[in-house]
C-alpha cells in the first residue's frame, strides 16, 4: 500500500477516474493504519505502564506512517485515562479536526511522525507544545526506527533528539518559538 500514489500516477495525470480510485484506497489505508496503531496499543498496554514510551509502540506507529500509508503523518494522543486516539494527515500536517469525543485532559503523550525521516520539532510542532504545555505531559516525534525526539513539559523549550536510540543532541527554542544555537 505504500506505493498507492506511484501505482496510479499515470492514471492521475491522464484520467480523473484514477484519482478517485487513489483517494478511495488512501482512505482504506488510513483506516488500516489507525487499526494497526490501536492493535499495538491494546497489545502492549498491559506489558508497559506507560506504553507511549515503548519502542515497540513507536515501531507500530512508524510502520503505519511509512508502510501502510504512502508516507503520511500519523498522530497519536494518549489521554488522562490512558485511552489512545489516532489520526492521519498529509505529509506535512495532521490533526483531529476537533477534540475527539471522550478524550480527557491532561494529555499524557502526543506522538506524531515525520515520515520524510527526520525527528525534530518544526515551527508548527513548537507552537503546538507551547500552546498545550500546561495540558500535555510529554511528546514524541518519530523520524525512523530508533530516531526520535522526546519533549516533556518540565523542560518546555527543548527536544532531546535520539539516533539509534542514543541521545545525539538537544533542539532548543526561546519563548517566542525561535530556535537557539
Amino acid at each position: 500500500m505504500s506505493r498507492i500514489k506511484d501505482h496510479y500516477f499515470k492514471e492521475i495525470n491522464s484520467d480523473d477516474d484514477g484519482y478517485d480510485k487513489y483517494l478511495e484506497e488512501e482512505q482504506i489505508a488510513r483506516g488500516e493504519a489507525e487499526q494497526h496503531v490501536m492493535s499495538a496499543f491494546n497489545r502492549l498496554k498491559d506489558k508497559y505502564e506507560k506504553v507511549f514510551h515503548a519502542l515497540d509502540f513507536h515501531k507500530a506507529i512508524w510502520e503505519a506512517s511509512t508502510i501502510i500509508l504512502p508516507h503520511l503523518e500519523v498522530q497519536v494522543v494518549i489521554d488522562a485515562k490512558n485511552e489512545c486516539f489516532v489520526s492521519t494527515g498529509s505529509a506535512g500536517f495532521v490533526d483531529f479536526g476537533s477534540i475527539p469525543k471522550g478524550m480527557r485532559m491532561p494529555v499524557k503523550c502526543w506522538i506524531h511522525t515525520h515520515p520524510f525521516g527526520s525527528a525534530y520539532f518544526s515551527g508548527t510542532d513548537i507552537r503546538t507544545v507551547s500552546i498545550w504545555e500546561q495540558l500535555m505531559e510529554s511528546a514524541y516525534v518519530l523520524g525512523g526506527l530508533g530516531h526520535f525526539g522526546w519533549w516533556e513539559n518540565s523542560k518546555p523549550n527543548q527536544l532531546k533528539i535520539y539516533i539509534n536510540n542514543q541521545e545525539e543532541r538537544t533542539q532548543t527554542w526561546n519563548k517566542y518559538g525561535n530556535e537557539e544555537e
